[in-house]
């Protein structure tokens, strides 16, 4: 049983952490900014800190007396709040407040694909994010996930934006090869990881045990709804220039030129067996599981 601080509970991922690692019997202490969101945590035993995982003091704060700390903070667009604010200083401010606080290790949530790419600004925020936690001299992991699939958000709302009129549109040629991974085993890959000293220093990349097309995925989620809309591929070369138009005029475009460019290159981990090798357990097949979880709304 370890004192874990989490950070960013209340998201897509945090939810299934924070559940998960409150099934372990582990003291769990979170920081949110609206407790509200937080109070299925505060019933199982959690201990709610209302502050703000941008602002230093409030981290240094929830810090003091945790053995360790665990991030999901990050965000895929850049509005409302910024891709430097959240991934690239999120953070910085993280590794700081664990070196101050005495916390024994840190846990930074990454994305397979993080790299330093002009072409790429969200895969570039969270390598120049990962970079400066490191910098900090913290002792800390990172763990690099690819697409992690739930019975809600992530990529099922993508999905859902991709439904207008009476078709069903793919970005592109829809042939980018993914290695989805449930949410809850990156839930299990996340808590397991603070029991494990030897992942220290390194960044891991984990997916799950099937390599599939978007397409194929976006086949999922249509024959789980039941949706007969007509699948429609739109050329990025068309794409593109309404993506950017979109993001210049609505607050939350169906799709941004980052998010363009990002589906149409291959989201893979290090292996298909990279969970098994690093924590000694096989995740469970998306395929299977797909039909059942997506059927209906959350």
């Amino acid at each position: 049983m370890a004192r874990i601080l989490l950070l960013g509970s209340t998201g897509f991922v945090g939810r299934g952490v924070t559940h998960r690692a409150l099934d372990a019997g582990h003291q769990i202490r979170v920081l949110v900014r609206d407790p509200m969101k937080a109070a299925a945590f505060k019933v199982r035993g959690a201990q709610v800190v209302v502050g703000d995982a941008l602002n230093p003091n409030s981290v240094a704060q929830a810090a003091q007396g945790v053995d360790h700390i665990i991030s999901m903070v990050a965000v895929r667009r850049n509005q409302p709040q910024s891709y430097l604010a959240v991934n690239v200083d999120g953070p910085r401010i993280l590794g700081q407040a664990a070196i101050a606080a005495g916390v024994r290790s840190v846990v930074l949530v990454s994305a397979v694909g993080a790299k330093l790419d002009p072409h790429f600004k969200y895969f570039t925020s969270r390598w120049m994010g990962e970079q400066e936690l490191a910098k900090t001299g913290v002792a800390g992991t990172i763990l690099r996930f690819t697409f992690i699939i739930g019975e809600d958000g992530g990529i099922v709302h993508d999905f859902e934006r991709t439904l207008v009129g009476p078709f069903a549109m793919i970005p592109g040629s829809g042939q980018s090869r993914m290695q989805p991974i449930l949410r809850e085993d990156a839930a299990r890959c996340i808590i397991e990881s603070v029991a494990k000293p030897e992942l220290l220093g390194k960044i891991v990349e984990l997916g799950g045990p099937e390599v599939v097309t978007f397409e194929t995925m976006y086949d999922w989620f249509l024959q789980a709804r039941r949706i007969k809309k007509a699948k429609f591929k739109m050329p990025t070369a068309v794409l593109t220039p309404v993506a950017i138009a979109m993001e210049a005029v609505q607050k939350d475009p169906r799709i941004t030129p980052d998010e363009v460019r990002m589906s149409q290159i291959d989201n893979l981990a290090a292996g298909i067996d990279s969970v098994s090798v690093a924590f000694g357990w096989r995740p469970s097949a998306p395929a299977a599981w797909a039909p059942s979880h997506w059927s209906k709304r959350a």
